[in-house]
Formats: structure tokens, sequence, C-alpha cells
């Protein structure tokens, strides 16, 4: 198994630099892992891996906009929840204007009824 240095590049007007490293038997194996493990959240926009000790760059071959994946995880950083308790206030209220709003105690946790008897059980 050899040891890789991943390289990666932040922003088109920035250079290269050292991010991390990954262990991996072949280049092709090296490139997945650099990208899943130091651009998985779109942290860059090229990235390229060089085994360790020489000074060949084996380029990753995604493009910028689709490394880190074309799925959108905003909700694993903390500023994709930004507002949220605004937006929940604001709806809260159009709720209770509308007179939609649940004036009952919440239910007890685990899913057990408060009183059995009540329910004709």
């Amino acid at each position: 198994m050899f040891v890789w240095d991943v390289l990666g590049q932040r922003s088109d007007d920035s250079e290269l630099v050292l991010v991390g490293g990954v262990k991996a038997p072949d280049v092709d194996m090296a490139l997945i892992l650099a990208r899943e493990t130091h651009f998985r959240h779109k942290e860059g926009v090229a990235y390229a891996v060089r085994r360790r000790g020489e000074r060949e760059l084996h380029f990753g071959s995604y493009q910028p906009e689709v490394i880190g994946g074309v799925t959108d995880r905003s909700y694993r950083r903390q500023e994709a929840y930004a507002g949220v308790g605004g937006r929940l206030k604001k709806l809260s209220q159009r709720f209770a204007s509308e007179g939609l709003r649940i004036d009952r105690p919440r239910p007890p946790v685990g899913g057990r009824r408060a009183n059995p008897e009540a329910a004709g059980e």
C-alpha cells in the first residue's frame, strides 16, 4: 500500500497546496479516496495526488461543479440552518391567526397514553 499526498486548489485563483494524504494501492484508488475524504463538501475546484517521494502529479478528472458530488448536502453544515428559528416563529404566528394552533399538551414520551381508561381500554 502506497502513501499519496493530496493537493487541493481551493479557488480558481489559488495554487495547489498540500491538504492531506491517503493510503491506496494505485493512482485511481488514490484519486477516489482523495475526492471522498478531502473534497466531499465542495471545498475546492481541483485536486491532485502524487505518490509520496515522487514529483509526478495525477489530477482528478472531475469538473469543479461536481467535486463533492451534485447532491445538495448543505444540511450537514451549521450554516444551512441559519434563520430556521425566525421562519418557525413566522409560521406559528400565521397558523395561530388562521385558527390552526394546537393548544393541547404534547403526548407523553414513548407513545403511551397518559390515561388508558379514558381511551376505553
